[in-house]
């Protein structure tokens, strides 16, 4: 039997990834202040050093981390939006999925970002633009379709779903519910 060759770059980019699961590994267990690159390396399976040849530093890395996983984020959104599905089950699942993120990243997020660069704000916000276009996008179908009102703004209405799908302050099955009845029915008696 031949030997299985793998195609020019997967391992580098197997190695790359084991290296941003370790570190989202670490984070979730012992916060920013337990990250060390020899814990990483070790997780990891791959010497300290491997880890320079894909990041220059910590800084380099928890930036790398954080745009992949918002990356991904994203893709799982845009599928969302793009579904033949009718709004309201569109802004369900989308809601579901924003909520997770944000339980999976439970305060790191910032923590992170900030110690990533200097001033993380303007990097963060082109980040959460991309999130607010596809809500934006999925408003205008809901308008297309009927489900939404046609004289509000996509735009300012793909804000106030950003916003309101955030922090949730209760059980998030209860905040989802209760959230999704004020977009579907609003608050007047």
């Amino acid at each position: 039997m031949a030997a299985m060759v793998s195609p020019p770059g997967a391992l580098s980019k197997d190695k790359r990834r084991a290296i941003l699961e370790a570190t989202l590994e670490i984070l979730r267990e012992m916060g920013l202040s337990g990250l060390k690159m020899e814990e990483v390396a070790r997780r990891a399976e791959v010497g300290k050093g491997t880890i320079y040849l894909y990041f220059r530093d910590k800084k380099d890395l928890l930036k790398n981390l954080v745009e992949e996983r918002t990356w991904a984020f994203y893709r799982e959104v845009e599928e969302v939006v793009r579904q033949k599905a009718p709004f309201f089950v569109r802004l369900e699942a989308l809601l579901q999925k924003r909520l997770a993120w944000i339980a999976e990243w439970r305060g790191l997020w910032a923590a992170v970002a900030r110690e990533a660069m200097e001033d993380p704000t303007p990097w963060l916000k082109g980040l959460h633009q991309h999130y607010l276009d596809l809500l934006e996008e999925l408003v205008r179908s809901g308008q297309e379709e009927g489900a939404v009102r046609p004289g509000l703004s996509p735009r300012a209405t793909a804000h106030v779903i950003a916003a309101l799908g955030c922090t949730p302050q209760l059980e998030v099955e209860a905040y989802l519910e209760h959230l999704l009845e004020v977009l579907r029915k609003g608050v007047a008696p």
